[in-house]
């Protein structure tokens, strides 16, 4: 038995917890009242009551038949009160024989090695017609160079062959895949300009060609010394079937030679270390010996007076080879002379 109320219950928010819906065997048909709940065990369904009818909370769909759209086929069917909704695509395109394969549903393989499928769309997105077309294995490369289409390749009817160019060009087709690049030992027989810098590795750089222009005034030998000099470097010349000559830098003297022979070399006399000059005179002795320390008494020596810097003769006498004896019939005055010495070779 089950208590009857009067009156609203209000539950002020709270949850209704742990609740069963009135169950009843059939959807009542009195004392009707809009928003009744019940649970019908008969077609197990949870129904309101909207006013008019018993309606199913999950919605219903009217038992009427359904408008379909475009390529679609709706039909509706009730049993025990349940309303079933049946929506499918509409086969009287494929039932008018559209597309390959003679059978109405139009299934079947379509395409091949020679021949790709086609198919027509509509705006529903429906496949409206199937067909197939042939692939076409015409396909034309052409040349650049030259009257067009000279040397223009047919695919599938010439064979096009990647061909590398005599000791330039390689190229290598494995794998589906083309490789060109340079051989080893590349062979450049045109003009090869390079922008950028250009650095060679190898131990050998041979250049043969009758002019070499460059911007750089400074060439630097031995540039790969970074500790103390042990290698003698310079400029030698080919002669042919005479002697080579050379110009070197001796880096055992630290002296410039040359060669005129290409065996015996004779240093290059600086100015450093080919002259020497000194004033003499000290207003009472008439010989002097000037020490030159130039090594040679291949010398020239050349005296003037310091106040006139007019030129002035004496006795010269090569004492040794760093040593030059002058002697004058009258002492000149402190530092009155001034000795000229050169070195001759």
């Amino acid at each position: 038995m089950a208590l009857s109320y009067l009156t609203d219950i209000n539950l002020n928010k709270n949850e209704l917890q742990n609740a069963v819906i009135q169950k009843v065997g059939g959807d009542p048909i009195t004392g009707l009242t809009a928003g009744w709940i019940i649970y019908n065990t008969g077609d197990n369904q949870l129904k309101v009551y909207d006013g008019s009818a018993w309606t199913n909370v999950g919605g219903d769909i009217t038992a009427v038949n359904i408008t379909a759209g475009t390529g679609l086929t709706g039909t509706v069917s009730t049993s025990a009160g349940v309303h079933t909704q049946t929506l499918t695509l509409d086969d009287t395109l494929a039932a008018n024989g559209l597309g390959s394969p003679s059978n109405t549903n139009e299934a079947g393989s379509y395409g091949s090695s020679t021949a790709i499928p086609t198919l027509t769309v509509n705006a529903q997105g429906q496949i409206t017609a199937i067909a197939t077309a042939a692939i076409s294995s015409t396909l034309t490369i052409s040349d650049d160079v030259g009257t067009p289409n000279t040397d223009s390749v047919v695919v599938g009817t010439d064979t096009l062959v990647f061909a590398g160019t005599t000791n330039e060009i390689d190229t290598l087709v494995s794998n589906n895949q083309v490789k060109i690049g340079l051989v080893a030992n590349p062979t450049i027989s045109g003009n090869l300009i390079i922008s950028g810098n250009l650095t060679v590795s190898g131990t050998t750089t041979t250049v043969n060609t009758e002019t070499i222009n460059l911007a750089d005034n400074i060439i630097t030998l031995n540039s790969n010394e970074a500790g103390t000099p042990s290698e003698n470097a310079g400029i030698e010349v080919e002669r042919g079937t005479s002697d080579n000559v050379a110009l070197r830098w001796n880096e055992t003297s630290d002296k410039w030679q040359l060669t005129e022979d290409g065996s015996a070399y004779e240093e290059i006399q600086t100015i450093q270390n080919s002259t020497y000059a000194a004033s003499i005179g000290d207003g009472s002795a008439t010989s002097y010996a000037v020490t030159h320390n130039l090594g040679s008494k291949d010398i020239m020596v050349q005296l003037y007076d310091a106040d006139s810097f007019d030129t002035v003769y004496a006795d010269v006498v090569r004492t040794s080879v760093n040593v030059a004896t002058i002697t004058f019939s009258i002492a000149p005055a402190s530092n009155d002379i001034r000795v000229l010495i050169s070195k001759i070779g």
